[in-house]
């Protein structure tokens, strides 16, 4: 067997990548907006599934003032691979998605400008990060986020766990303990700022702790 080096494979996309840009050591977490995002897709399984609608909300620190908010419908590729119940979730109307759709490209492209060095927020959020980074992968986006994600359902299910009142670690039900209106679940933009107003109430309690030790950021 020969030692030689081998070539790596061609990818079929025929997309040039661009390089990663740096990420780390270039400002605090604190000092960083952060991007509350939602995902609408096809399935549950990024690669093959594919995202249908992106909705995000681009928030100030530390007064949590927001600067600009996105939507987007994405027009998928291969919608024979999608499940039927996830199009009926999220309100998939394909003559809809036809008229007003916009390519992936276009719409990650869109999102990476709004988000360039934002901290990455969401509801469950590594599964949005997951058909993100599979889209950016496919279509030759670095990602352009900082490198720390926050997820707001982990904050919930640490900060709420005690409250005999609080039944799920859902989005609906954090809205619920909350009193946050979401005009339209299971749709992106709604979502998005429904993840956001839950966010707020989650940092509420610790603003107003006056024993909370403070913690110096580590990056």
């Amino acid at each position: 067997m020969s030692n030689a080096p081998q070539a790596a494979p061609e990818t079929s996309t025929g997309i040039e990548t661009q390089p990663e840009p740096e990420k780390s050591g270039k400002g605090r977490m604190r000092e960083r907006p952060i991007l509350f995002l939602d995902l609408e897709t096809t399935g549950l399984n990024p690669g093959f599934q594919e995202i249908s609608e992106i909705g995000a909300v681009l928030v100030s620190q530390p007064d949590w003032q927001v600067m600009r908010s996105y939507e987007a419908k994405v027009l998928p590729s291969h919608i024979e691979t999608a499940q039927p119940e996830a199009l009926v979730i999220s309100h998939f109307d394909a003559a809809v998605w036809e008229k007003e759709g916009r390519p992936l490209k276009q719409a990650l492209e869109e999102l990476s400008e709004i988000g360039q060095g934002a901290i990455l927020a969401g509801f469950n959020v590594t599964f949005d990060w997951a058909f993100l980074q599979a889209g950016f992968n496919l279509v030759g986006i670095p990602d352009p986020f900082y490198y720390h994600r926050y997820d707001v359902m982990s904050s919930a299910f640490t900060m709420l766990y005690d409250k005999a009142d609080f039944k799920k670690f859902s989005l609906s039900e954090c809205c619920r303990y909350f009193g946050v209106t979401n005009t339209k679940a299971h749709s992106a933009l709604a979502d998005a700022q429904a993840t956001f107003e839950v966010f707020v109430g989650l940092m509420k309690p610790a603003a107003a702790t006056e024993t909370a030790p403070q913690v110096i950021p580590a990056d």
